[in-house]
């Protein structure tokens, strides 16, 4: 089984390798090499690009079109109700799910390379800490959510019509966030989005891939989901993140 997981680590780096020399121009920290340890622990799927139309490719289960400059992939409606802080739109089915509107169960690592492949550029000045009042720095995307509709067919909603924020004991809507992708970091040689599962940033997290620079961003007393627009917990979200230039 070691030896097999050797073999699917070295597999992995080598396809990574060629992968890096695509994305060698970014800004965004390539995610480094995952230790033997760390891949059996984690039981990480480090999916290798398969090309299934011209300019069009899956990573696992992440999709990438890189003429809309976007990457697609699968989600779950987590949270309806607000039972505590809101923190994060998205995160990996492994991390911060208490404070998340979504999770998904891809993986972090796959999802970075996707990004970096379509042209996304991060930060090479990342906040200094969780709730760091600055303002992150990155690539502008737009993120857009489908949900099935009554008839079945898949509808829009931008992620701004299921959140509102509460100030002063008053409710908001949310105006359009900006989105921007900062790439996350590398920690001790790990990459940090990786390992806390924090992929979409309500309240500045240097961590998250994507962080939100809009007003409002600095606080995590503000946001809240809008339980009236919510559908019910464990309704599939297709997540499509797109580069804005």
């Amino acid at each position: 089984m070691k030896h097999r997981s050797l073999c699917n680590v070295i597999s992995g780096m080598l396809m990574l390798a060629a992968i890096s020399a695509l994305a060698q121009d970014a800004r965004s920290p390539f995610p480094p090499a995952i230790s033997v340890k760390e891949f059996e622990h984690r039981k990480i799927t480090i999916s290798p690009p398969e090309m299934i139309a011209p300019g069009q490719y899956r990573i696992g289960e992440i999709l990438l079109n890189k003429a809309k400059k976007s990457v697609s992939f699968p989600a779950t409606l987590n949270m309806n109700k607000n039972t505590g802080l809101l923190e994060y739109l998205l995160v990996r089915s492994s991390g911060k799910t208490y404070e998340s509107v979504l999770r998904t169960d891809v993986e972090p690592y796959n999802l970075q390379l996707a990004c970096l492949l379509v042209g996304m550029e991060g930060t090479t000045a990342p906040l200094a800490f969780h709730g760091d009042p600055g303002t992150p720095r990155g690539d502008t995307v737009e993120i857009e959510l489908q949900v099935k509709g009554a008839d079945g067919k898949p509808a829009a909603v931008a992620p701004e019509a299921w959140l509102e924020q509460v100030i002063d004991g008053a409710k908001r809507d949310v105006p359009p966030v900006h989105w921007v992708y900062t790439g996350s970091m590398v920690q001790d040689g790990r990459f940090a989005a990786q390992m806390d599962g924090s992929i979409v940033a309500l309240y500045h997290d240097p961590v998250a891939m994507i962080d939100n620079a809009s007003p409002g961003g600095e606080t995590n007393r503000i946001w809240f989901v809008r339980e009236d627009a919510m559908p019910p917990v464990g309704t599939p979200v297709m997540v499509t993140i797109r580069l804005k230039k």
